[in-house]
């Protein structure tokens, strides 16, 4: 049973978007835990409803597009569906995609989008890290990122010689927490945090003495905004994804 269940008798806090947390809560149920959800975040459209992404896909400006996230991933095909449904597939020029990790690439699998770059650390340091020099004339970039996001990439590729475009393709806005929640958040083992900004909103929307006593993080950007508020992260996932994170957790189970 231990084998196949190793996370029987362990409550896990998902902070997951609520669309996003399915894939993370079935996996986590599949090894025997128990799960609640405790969404801080809202993913939203842009304030110009995509209007911007849209308008760079359609200009065919870009020699390379590279998305910064699952969100802004799932964003990006879903413009160039609508787009190629209305010019025809002809019509758009389509650059190559670098992603910043395997999830975000994922995202793009049914897409008449092409991966180029994906870097073996799923960071925006890694990305670029791994990113070519720009070469004068194909040197277009189209950086589809959050609202708010950090610097990295924008810097450190416009450092390698591209010419950055960045657009927003969704905001990230507080979810409503509930009393419910808080309580719901009472019951847990362990808590995962998969962005700085689940760490940051549950612990000004729900109470840092509410998280419970085994903080688990998707990555270091993500780690290091838990500690800078007072967390103890004793898990942390490597890759840094959410089959990643899963791993960790059965690792950190399985030593105890």
């Amino acid at each position: 049973m231990a084998d196949h269940a190793p996370l029987a008798g362990v409550t896990v806090v998902v902070t997951r978007a609520k669309a996003q947390a399915s894939a993370l809560t079935e996996k986590l149920l599949a090894l025997g835990a128990s799960t609640v959800g405790v969404a801080t975040i809202e993913i939203v459209p842009p304030v110009d409803g995509g209007a911007a992404l849209t308008a760079a896909l359609a200009s065919g400006n870009h020699d390379q597009i590279v998305v910064a996230s699952p969100n802004g991933a799932k964003a990006l095909a879903t413009a160039v569906e609508e787009l190629t449904a209305r010019m025809g597939c002809d019509a758009v020029a389509l650059p190559p995609v670098a992603c910043v990790g395997p999830s975000t690439a994922a995202k793009l699998d049914d897409s008449a989008l092409r991966v180029n770059i994906v870097p073996g650390r799923a960071v925006a340091e890694g990305l670029v890290e791994v990113m070519p020099e720009a070469v004068s004339g194909r040197d277009r970039l189209l950086l589809v990122q959050a609202e708010v996001a950090r610097g990295v990439l924008e810097v450190g590729l416009g450092e390698k010689g591209w010419n950055v475009d960045r657009v927003v393709a969704y905001r990230t806005i507080d979810a409503q927490v509930t009393e419910d929640d808080r309580a719901l958040a009472r019951t847990g083992d362990i808590i995962t945090f998969a962005s700085s900004s689940a760490v940051e909103r549950f612990v000004r929307l729900v109470g840092r003495e509410l998280v419970p006593p085994v903080v688990a993080s998707i990555g270091p950007i993500t780690s290091a905004t838990a500690t800078e508020l007072g967390l103890n992260v004793m898990i942390e996932a490597e890759p840094h994804t959410v089959d990643g994170l899963v791993a960790a957790l059965v690792m950190w189970a399985t030593s105890r």
